[in-house]
């Protein structure tokens, strides 16, 4: 388990799929997270997802808990890609709606970039956020991200077509401004958090 300020990232188990299940066919929740609301996923292929990922290691799927109540509060994802021998992380993360507008979505962003680079020594992190997206955006350049590029028209929602936004960050652009980001986002748990990461 990582823990880092309030939540703890664990591996997805097999008894969270109905948890996941019901996460990924709520249509306002993958309206934002997906960019295609209409989603509809049988338990079946979660099942069948989670069955391949446990064989390959280049997909990591975390289970977001509360630290202090244990409750389940959404997923992170990294997937690792190796494009002209630069390890990439695209991340990826979606919250129960209960837990929306609590700041954690930096959180949860800063552990998936600490996993990266301080703990997988990944050369950089990619995420890809639609148009209309604009909290995530702003989380994404909280956390450093550089906003690089647009996937034009790449989705239609709502009977419209939106742009995908790619956000990306250097491993040599986060580890210098690590602990002013750190210290940042988790207030008075940054020092709890940077003692936990050195070694004794």
């Amino acid at each position: 388990m990582f823990e880092i300020g309030p939540i703890r990232l664990r591996p997805v188990e097999k008894e969270d799929m109905e948890l996941v299940h019901k996460w990924e066919n709520d249509f306002s929740l993958m309206l934002y997270s997906r960019g295609k609301p209409e989603n509809m996923i049988p338990m079946e292929s979660i099942i069948e997802r989670y069955t391949e990922d446990r064989k390959n290691d280049r997909r990591r799927q975390y289970l977001i808990e509360h630290r202090e109540s244990g409750k389940a509060m959404g997923t992170a994802t990294i997937r690792i890609e190796s494009w002209g021998n630069v390890r990439t992380g695209n991340i990826g993360t979606y919250l129960d709606k209960a837990y929306w507008n609590r700041g954690l979505g930096k959180v949860i962003t800063l552990a998936l970039l600490e996993l990266s680079f301080y703990f997988m020594n990944l050369d950089k992190c990619e995420a890809y956020s639609i148009e209309y997206n604009k909290r995530a955006h702003k989380v994404l350049e909280t956390c450093g991200f550089r906003r690089g590029g647009v996937h034009r028209k790449g989705a239609y929602v709502m009977g419209r077509t939106w742009n995908w936004y790619f956000f990306d960050i250097l491993r040599e652009e986060y580890m210098p401004a690590r602990e002013k980001l750190i210290k940042s986002i988790l207030g008075h748990q940054a020092d709890e958090y940077l003692a936990t990461t050195q070694v004794p």
